[in-house]
């Protein structure tokens, strides 16, 4: 019940005094930096990282597309409680790229399983019947939740379903450079900044501020599974799970993970989770 509340004032106080606040912001001329990313890649950390340089007009998002973001209030609600924030994707998309405005984009790419199972904690209470700091079960039946309730294709498609569809701009066109792990891509008034997780801050802080155009910033870390209340048991999952072989090679061997991961990269993946669980 108190979290049910927290996330009411969240969503109905302050969710919608930032969406009348970043609606007057968008109608002025000023370029937005969108953080535009699946979730669980470190995009909280880019964005709180901004907010705390000063940088404005900045604004962190999950999906650009109303539907999609109507579709998932509502599956929120249908099992009793708010989603924390109320989402500016809709209003992002028809202000600045449906209008043809400068608009900066950046995305983040992470391997799939590792993002998977972080996804799968931070909203355990979606699939559980408590909070994961409660939890008192056996981890093999969370390992049965995670595998079968989980949509597990989610990363793997998001770049098709998500962003070619918002921006028109497809990632796949082109090839990918696996050594440097970052790239720029522009279409019509859309800049997108695509950069994979596991660059150094030190890499990250230098690539955004080229991107941006600006000259102080540090990145932080937020928003992190292994320093949430639920640490113990979040550790103690990823070190225990036991993963189908299956399973590993549909999320190494899928578009995604061939576009943005070299096969020697992939072959260590596949080495950890399956190799490395069983020795």
């Amino acid at each position: 019940m108190k979290h049910i509340l927290k996330s009411f004032l969240r969503y109905h106080i302050k969710g919608n005094f930032q969406y009348r606040l970043a609606k007057r912001q968008l109608d002025k001329s000023a370029v937005p930096i969108v953080i535009y990313t699946m979730a669980k890649v470190g995009s909280m950390s880019l964005y709180q990282s901004l907010k705390n340089a000063n940088i404005h007009p900045v604004y962190h998002i999950h999906s650009l597309q109303e539907k999609k973001i109507q579709e998932a209030y509502e599956l929120c609600r249908a099992k009793g409680w708010w989603p924390d924030s109320k989402s500016l994707g809709g209003l992002i998309y028809d202000k600045k790229i449906k209008a043809g405005k400068p608009i900066k984009l950046i995305t983040a790419i992470r391997e799939p399983i590792a993002r998977n199972i972080s996804a799968f904690f931070e909203v355990f209470r979606f699939y559980n019947q408590s909070d994961a700091r409660f939890y008192t079960g056996e981890i093999s039946d969370l390992q049965s939740t995670f595998i079968h309730c989980l949509p597990h294709e989610y990363p793997l498609t998001w770049f098709d379903v998500e962003l070619k569809y918002a921006t028109q701009i497809d990632v796949y066109a082109t090839a990918f450079d696996k050594y440097k792990k970052w790239q720029i891509y522009k279409f019509k008034n859309v800049e997108l900044l695509l950069l994979r997780t596991d660059l150094s801050n030190q890499i990250k802080v230098s690539i955004i501020k080229d991107f941006l155009k600006i000259k102080t910033f540090e990145l932080r870390n937020y928003n992190v599974g292994n320093k949430k209340d639920y640490a113990a048991l979040y550790k103690s999952f990823k070190k225990n799970i036991v993963l189908s072989e299956p399973y590993v090679k549909q999320m190494l061997d899928s578009k995604y993970c061939k576009h943005f991961y070299s096969k020697i990269e992939r072959n260590d993946l596949y080495t950890h989770w399956i190799e490395g669980k069983q020795s």
